[in-house]
Formats: structure tokens, sequence, C-alpha cells
């Protein structure tokens, strides 16, 4: 995520923006106000960083329905209408993905290079991508 920044803010001689990364308490947010992720991606990613900060704390808890709520949240910033999913949601797949579409969107804006970082809506194959990411950790919880 820091190298996403990075890659979305200029150098300005007059921004500190090596330091504000380096201390930013939670990069996931500087992306998403960065327009890098959209906002079910960014709910997305916030609750599997509660999953992470649980498992953690009580590897034995459950997180099941922590999971399932990033799953929704990734589904419906794909496609509003799949509200309906058959599949168990799979929290490394969610991950994958997330990491997938960032380092897209990092190749954009590295090659772009854009005053105000602006991101390619291309959506169609996300939901194709989320769940065959979905199939192949399907043995992960």
């Amino acid at each position: 995520m820091r190298d996403l920044i990075r890659a979305a803010v200029p150098p300005n001689p007059q921004f500190e923006r090596e330091r504000i990364i380096a201390q930013a308490p939670n990069p996931r947010e500087l992306v998403f106000l960065l327009g890098l992720l959209s906002e079910g991606e960014n709910e997305a990613a916030l609750v599997l960083e509660l999953v992470a900060t649980v498992a953690a704390a009580e590897p034995d808890a459950p997180v099941a329905h922590i999971v399932d709520e990033a799953w929704y949240y990734l589904r419906t910033s794909i496609d509003a209408q799949w509200q309906l999913d058959d599949g168990v949601p799979c929290a490394a797949a969610a991950l994958a993905y997330l990491v997938a579409v960032l380092s897209e969107r990092l190749e954009f804006v590295a090659g772009s290079r854009p005053a105000v970082s602006v991101v390619p809506s291309a959506e169609s194959g996300r939901a194709g991508l989320l769940r065959s990411l979905r199939d192949e950790f399907s043995f992960a919880p």
C-alpha cells in the first residue's frame, strides 16, 4: 500500500511524502483516499485487518462471520447485483483479490503518473477473478 501511495502522489519538495507515508498509522486509508480502492474494497480490507487482529490475539477464535462480511463487501463492490452467492467465503481469496487489484492499479498509476489519481473502473472480469481465487484457495479457512 505504501508503494501505491508513492506512485499516486508525485514527489514534491514542499510535501514530506516519505515521512508522511512512513508515519501513516493506516496506509489502507490513504490508498482509499487516493482512489486506489473502491469503497467496498476498502471495507473488505478493513474487515480482513480485523480478522488478522483477532486471529493473532486468539488463534482459535471464530472468524467465519467476519470473513463473510469482507466477502460481502467485495462481492457488492464488484457487482451490486451479486447479492446472493452459494460459495463459501474465503479470506485468503479475498486478500489475494485485493493484492491483484492493487498491483494492477499500481502499474497503471506508476505508468501514467497523473496529477490526480484516476483509476480505470474495468470491473468486467473481476467477479470471475474473485470466484477463481476462491476455488484456488478453497482448502483455506
